[in-house]
């Protein structure tokens, strides 16, 4: 009977791992799944084209893609080549342009009227690049002497669909194997939504402590928002996790409690000498 119902916990610790496992490659492949419109005039703002998605040169399918030469200033944070590029069809998914949004970023300014901008100046972050009104936004930025937006954790996202291929590999390893350091095999990517969380705090605080002079409103350093509304200069900023962070979320409940369910089944096993 004890058998079997260790057994039965494994079997559970599994089924928990698997359903996380979904839910991550969810996060990676269901940005489809997501659409914000513009509630004044109802276009898709996250349809917007940007620079923001950079992949690595060898995941660029060149003749569908356009070099541009990087700004001087920018060269040695991004390279001195810059490709737009925007894939469709199954490579998209696979190079992780498709990834939900799981952070959203809206920006309030006296000359962005409630009538016209009800819901500001939106951007959303996805796991590889920035959706939405993104260039009004590092014009925006402009103001106040930072940086654009697309230097932010610039290599970190190149590497997601790596990462992604690496944590689902150890999902699928925790599902079986029980020997030395098993329980880091869910742990690990378990914890991704605070590792975006991470990133991100960081890169907030980069952007804010990276000033430049040409700024024509002269601000401090300063933290911007992580989590919730804030003020710079006369801009009011809101910052809110969305349906991806969400999902990760999940992720990291399931993958957490699979690792106790398998911990617990693993100390039965070995106390019955089975």
């Amino acid at each position: 009977m004890e058998q079997v119902e260790i057994s039965q916990r494994l079997n559970l610790s599994r089924l928990l791992a698997l359903i996380g496992l979904l839910l991550l490659l969810g996060s990676y492949f269901g940005g489809t799944l997501f659409e914000y419109r513009d509630p004044v005039t109802g276009e898709l703002e996250f349809d917007e084209e940007n620079l923001s998605f950079q992949p690595y040169p060898f995941l660029i399918e060149m003749d569908e893609a356009e070099e541009i030469d990087t700004a001087p200033e920018l060269v040695e944070h991004l390279g001195e080549t810059l490709y737009a590029y925007f894939p469709s069809g199954w490579w998209s998914y696979l190079i992780g342009y498709q990834t939900m949004p799981v952070w959203r970023v809206s920006l309030e300014a006296p000359n962005y009227p409630k009538e016209s901008y009800p819901d500001g100046i939106n951007v959303f972050f996805t796991l590889t690049d920035f959706r939405g009104r993104v260039v009004e936004m590092n014009v925006i930025n402009h103001y106040i002497g930072m940086d654009p937006m697309d230097l932010g954790a610039f290599d970190v996202r190149r590497m997601v669909p790596f990462v992604y291929f690496v944590f689902s590999l150890f999902i699928l390893v925790f599902l079986f194997y029980g020997g030395p350091g098993w329980w880091l095999l869910g742990l690990i990517p378990a914890l991704i939504p605070w590792y975006y969380l991470g990133f991100y705090s960081y890169w907030l605080y980069w952007f804010g402590h990276n000033l430049h002079e040409y700024g024509a409103f002269k601000v401090k350093p300063f933290m911007p928002t992580v989590l919730g509304d804030g003020k710079v200069a006369q801009f009011t900023t809101h910052s809110y996790p969305i349906a991806g962070f969400y999902v990760l979320i999940g992720v990291f409940l399931l993958l957490g409690l699979a690792v106790l369910v398998k911990r617990r089944a693993l100390r039965e096993k070995e106390q019955a000498g089975f």
